[in-house]
């Protein structure tokens, strides 16, 4: 298999070819006239052809060397407009923008706030999906991911955006119904809504005050969002515990209420997500300036 030329060695040979002087090409070139005259011989033994006839005043192309500076100049031509075309697209504020979020905070807070970043930027066709794994980022083609927790990664940013704080809640007409709860492990006699992960489908570690009790639980319903276990609490089938950004809609409402309010799990902090980029997209930027300040004002307010 015989050698492909290198785009280095090809743009020599233009310069070569256009001025007609190894010393002309070596000046424009900001190189020695010794470089030159190698990386053509290199590229005459990758092609296997003479490219050039060298006279003591003047080199001349053999017609192989004339039909190649004609490919080698649409070459330049396309590199010339390229840094324009890219730097063109780096500063565009349109096409797509990937956002991935877990269910919560994206369904009542980040989604409001896309709506509002997608009127504010009509060209940007901005989409919001389930939260994927950070390692998959690159391959789901997703922008921005917001995490439940801190990324120690070169390659990545971790934008500190707040934290959101998890409590009982019940709906007022399962209360009146169901067995007195004025302690934590009183929700042994409950039926309960837990969330998939592990941790709280061994149970539930709540504080007050500095003392902490761990509640064994078997869940009468686990659930991959924290939205459909706040639509059971609601609809008054039992207790869940949900992130304040989840349950003040349904507070606001009055259609369910804290339990045990002075029990509290341990807040939980979130980071906006995004690759390491130098320039950064103007989108990004844009992206950044708009989204972030709003979300972290939201999870302050919710911690009011």
């Amino acid at each position: 298999m015989k050698t492909m030329p290198s785009s280095d060695a090809l743009l020599v040979f233009d310069a070569l070819a256009r001025l007609g002087s190894f010393t002309a090409a070596a000046d424009e070139l900001d190189c020695a006239k010794s470089y030159v005259s190698q990386t053509i011989k290199r590229l005459e033994a990758d092609l296997g052809a003479v490219l050039v006839l060298r006279t003591t005043r003047r080199v001349t192309l053999t017609e192989t060397g004339q039909r190649l500076a004609m490919r080698v100049a649409q070459i330049r031509a396309l590199m010339v407009g390229l840094k324009p075309e890219i730097t063109g697209m780096q500063d565009q504020l349109a096409g797509p923008l990937f956002i991935s979020s877990p269910s919560g905070i994206g369904q009542f807070v980040l989604a409001p706030i896309l709506a509002e970043f997608a009127i504010h930027y009509p060209s940007l066709q901005v989409q919001m999906t389930a939260q994927c794994k950070l390692e998959e980022m690159a391959t789901s083609g997703i922008d921005f991911c917001l995490h439940s927790r801190n990324v120690i990664d070169d390659g990545m940013v971790a934008r500190p955006l707040g934290v959101t704080q998890k409590r009982l809640y019940a709906s007022s007409v399962y209360l009146q119904r169901a067995a007195k709860l004025t302690h934590p492990c009183d929700l042994r006699q409950h039926r309960v809504f837990c969330h998939e992960g592990v941790h709280e489908q061994l149970g539930w570690q709540l504080e007050k005050a500095g003392e902490i009790v761990r509640v064994e639980l078997q869940p009468t319903l686990i659930c991959n969002t924290f939205g459909a276990i706040a639509s059971a609490v609601e609809a008054g089938y039992g207790v869940g515990l949900l992130d304040n950004i989840v349950a003040a809609p349904y507070l606001r409402q009055g259609l369910i209420q804290s339990v045990l309010p002075e029990w509290l799990a341990t807040p939980k902090p979130y980071f906006l997500v995004f690759p390491y980029r130098q320039p950064m997209p103007k989108k990004y930027e844009a992206f950044l300036q708009f989204v972030v300040p709003r979300l972290q004002a939201r999870l302050s307010q919710s911690m009011n």
